[in-house]
This record gives structure tokens, sequence and C-alpha cells, in this order.
């Protein structure tokens, strides 16, 4: 070996060192979060309702409702919120509390609605969450948004639809006509909730008891892809947030509850090896006893915290699994690190 190829091997060396010394301590804080405290005034949130962000032509206009903090200086990141309902309704204010998950924190936080499968099939909803996005690009500049710090959180569907903003901004196959085309639909940062990632493989991966999604035209995937997965394969195989991970992609963070009998923990499990394997940013959270819907109302806030794994895997290297709990400090502090411009720059 050269002189040339050893000194090399050592920076890369030394670099994997590094990165697995960051995402050690950092997997060691996501583990020990508390529940944010009350270390500084909580600044007052307006809320703006009903904006108009796409008019698709089916199921008449989308609107999202834009929660602004008052009084926070500079331009303020944004965290987008996706709610479920197995792509059947998705209705704004299903989710957690966004003014104090995270509007009184100094986010600007949308509540988006997007089409229902009974109105239009896949990829509908792709195409509506990503105007969604641009659309608070082109007035970031009138409402004080960071337009360069756009995060996105959702909760099973809406945690599938996340994960795939997170996999498909560069990709102008999935953008859609929804409006704003002038505008990038990329995001910084995604925490998936116990989303789909592999259609074909979801009754695979049911655990006993649970749902069978293949056999029931009521199944959610059903109306998603206007049948089930073995008459629509190539359907199916284009909606499974698996089959989008071929290279570098937002960081992810994924939570779990290992009870869940609607959308199995392997499915989680799946997306978190694919990110592994080419080199993504991924943190894991299975969340022990917890079943599905745990980001739904105000469910984080008033459940005790329950305990937790959590593993994490960044340029290929995986960290040692660490235990913790389920607060919402936890979300929190993964979108300060990748959102606010003092911890990401």
């Amino acid at each position: 070996m050269s002189g040339r190829a050893e000194a090399d091997g050592r920076a890369v060396a030394e670099q994997r060192g590094r990165n697995a010394h960051l995402m050690q301590a950092y997997v060691e804080g996501l583990a020990s979060t508390t529940p944010p405290g009350p270390t500084a005034p909580v600044p007052p949130v307006t809320v703006l309702r009903d904006l108009v962000f796409s008019e698709p032509g089916t199921g008449g206009g989308l609107r999202l409702d834009l929660y602004l903090p008052e009084g926070v200086p500079g331009p303020r990141p944004v965290i987008v919120w996706l709610p479920g309902g197995g792509w059947q309704r998705a209705a704004r204010g299903m989710g957690p509390h966004l003014g104090r998950l995270f509007a009184q924190r100094g986010y600007a936080m949308a509540d988006v609605e997007y089409r229902s499968s009974r109105t239009a099939v896949w990829p509908a909803q792709l195409h509506d969450v990503k105007a969604a996005v641009r659309y608070l690009r082109s007035v970031a500049e009138v409402r004080g948004l960071d337009a360069e710090r756009i995060g996105v959180w959702g909760s099973s569907a809406g945690g599938h639809l996340a994960a795939l903003l997170g996999l498909t901004g560069g990709d102008p196959e999935w953008e859609g006509n929804g409006g704003h085309a002038a505008y990038s639909s990329e995001v910084r940062a995604v925490v998936d909730g116990y989303g789909p990632t592999d259609l074909p493989h979801m009754d695979a991966d049911s655990p006993p008891g649970g749902v069978v999604n293949d056999i029931d035209p009521a199944s959610p995937p059903w109306g998603l892809l206007g049948g089930p997965t073995t008459d629509h394969p190539e359907r199916a195989h284009q909606a499974s947030p698996v089959s989008h991970v071929h290279g570098p992609a937002a960081p992810f963070l994924i939570l779990h509850g290992d009870a869940d009998l609607l959308v199995g923990p392997a499915q989680s499990q799946r997306l978190f090896d694919a990110l592994h394997d080419v080199g993504g940013d991924a943190t894991l959270v299975s969340v022990h006893g917890a079943g599905h819907g745990f980001f739904n109302t105000d469910a984080l806030e008033r459940t005790p915290p329950l305990p937790t794994t959590v593993r994490a895997t960044r340029c290929g290297d995986r960290a040692p699994d660490r235990a913790g709990v389920l607060t919402s400090g936890l979300v929190e502090r993964f979108f300060d690190r990748h959102l606010r411009r003092h911890f990401s720059d």
C-alpha cells in the first residue's frame, strides 16, 4: 500500500471515529430527553386558519392552518404536521396540540390536509403534501418563515407521507401540479410516527392479532392503491418509502409502538435498515407497550412517559442501543438539531 493510500485510510478511519462519537452523544441525548421545561417566557401564538394552498381539481381546495409564534426574532423554522387517518380522513386538528408542540417553542407549525383516498388514489396524497411545502416557501417572506429550514412530522398515513417527502424531494416525477412550481418541496428533517413503509409486506409484518390488509376492501391500503397490493404491485412499490431509499436523504426520526396492531413495528424497522444500508442519518425509537396513535390529540402530553429503546445509524455506523423514555422533548430535540440555525449551522 502506498503512503498516500495509508494516509487516506487513516483519514477515513478518523472521520468515522468522530462520526461514531458524535452519533453516540446524540443517541445518549435522545435517550435521556425530558419534557420541555419553562426555561423562557412562552410566546403568544397567532393562528391563521383555512389558508388555501392548492386547488388540485378533485375534492375542492386544500387548506392548512398556520401557527405563528409572536415576538420570535428572525425567520421562524417550520414544522409541517401531516395527520393520519388511513389516507381516508386527513383532517386538521387530528394531532398534537400544535400551539404547545411546538409553536410556543418558536417554531411555525403548519397543520396540513390532503386528499382522501375516497376522492383520489395514489399518488394524489404525495402531490398534495408537496404542494403544501412549496406553498409555505412561496409565502415565507410575508409570513416570517425560514424557507431553508422546513421539517415534516406525521403519524400513521401522515408518517408514510412524511417519509416520502424526505426521500423524494429532488425527484420531479413526484411533484404533481398542485401549484407554486417554482419552489422546492424538499424538507430538512423527518419525524415518521408509525407510518407504513413497505406496502407489499404489511401483511407479513402484521403481529399476532394484527390487522390483515390485503383481503379486506375496507382496509386503508386498498383505498390508497385502488385495490389490493397483489392487483397493483407497481403502484404499491411506488407508494412504499423503502422503494425510494437510494442515497442521501433528510435525517429521520422514526417512532413506533411495539404493541401496534394496525401497522406492524417491522415496517419501521424496514425503513431504518434501508437508511442504514445507504449510509443515512436515522434514529429508530421503539416505544414499549405503545399501540397505534400515540401522537393523536394530546395523548403524548397526557400519558406518563413510556420506556423506549433507541437505535441510531449515521454514515453506515450503528450506535449501541440505548434505553430511554418517550416525551415530546425527544421530538423537539430532533428538530432543534436539524432546523434551528444555532444548532444546525
